[in-house]
């Protein structure tokens, strides 16, 4: 599942909720730019080497990490709304990879919080 939640959500409740119900959970910030975004995704999650740092890279990267999970996962991305303030067109294709994510690993929330 794909959702988005406003300014006001409360992070710490949301992460606590996920752990409770025995999820994975993993904190992505956004940042100003599509790289950086790329390269905040990189570092929370421990991509490999060999991570192209573009949109189809962070498809294939999140997908393998996903399918080799032992729990549903909870991906947040939190900030979002700083991307696409800066690169609208980068928000909508990393929250388009998000969203065929949790087509393709139902069990899985990811979660975009939109401030």
């Amino acid at each position: 599942m794909i959702r988005t939640l406003g300014p006001q959500v409360d992070l710490d409740g949301l992460v606590a909720d996920a752990l409770e119900e025995g999820r994975e959970v993993h904190l992505v910030r956004a940042a100003a730019s599509k790289q950086a975004t790329l390269e905040a995704f990189a570092e929370a999650l421990s991509f490999p080497g060999w991570f192209g740092h573009n949109v189809d890279a962070l498809a294939d990267c999140l997908d393998h990490l996903l399918a080799k999970a032992t729990a549903p996962w909870e991906l947040i991305l939190d900030e979002a709304a700083v991307l696409r303030r800066a690169d609208d067109r980068a928000y909508d294709g990393i929250r388009a990879v998000l969203a065929d994510l949790a087509l393709r690993h139902p069990s899985s929330n990811l979660t975009v919080i939109d401030r």
